[in-house]
């Protein structure tokens, strides 16, 4: 179906399904983050049918959140406090773990 020539919405079909006592905020990975789309839903923008990319299970969540390094320049969320927790690990790269990343209640409400 094409739908650049329509106006009207696109047809939403749900491909990922967390269960329900999972919460995940797509702005605090997107907008505080900069994480690119693509590195969860990989890269749907060459889908014809957009198919499920990752796993998105805890253990995979986990695993990137242990893996993966704030970035703390030119973001002022982060700046202060990872100023204070690279002084309290002794560290230059704090990873998201590191910064409450792996605490239940960010994720499990």
């Amino acid at each position: 179906m094409n739908y650049t020539s329509e106006a009207k919405p696109v047809k939403w079909i749900r491909v990922h399904n967390l269960p329900d006592f999972v919460y995940y905020n797509h702005s605090q990975h997107v907008d505080v983050a900069g994480v690119a789309c693509q590195k969860c839903h990989g890269p749907v923008e060459e889908m014809e049918v957009v198919e499920q990319y990752a796993q998105l299970t805890m253990r995979w969540c986990i695993d990137c959140h242990k893996a993966t390094n704030v970035d703390a320049e030119n973001n002022e969320y982060y700046e202060k406090i990872h100023e204070e927790l690279s002084k309290k690990y002794n560290v230059d790269k704090l990873t998201i773990a590191q910064l409450g990343g792996l605490e239940c209640g960010k994720c499990h409400y």
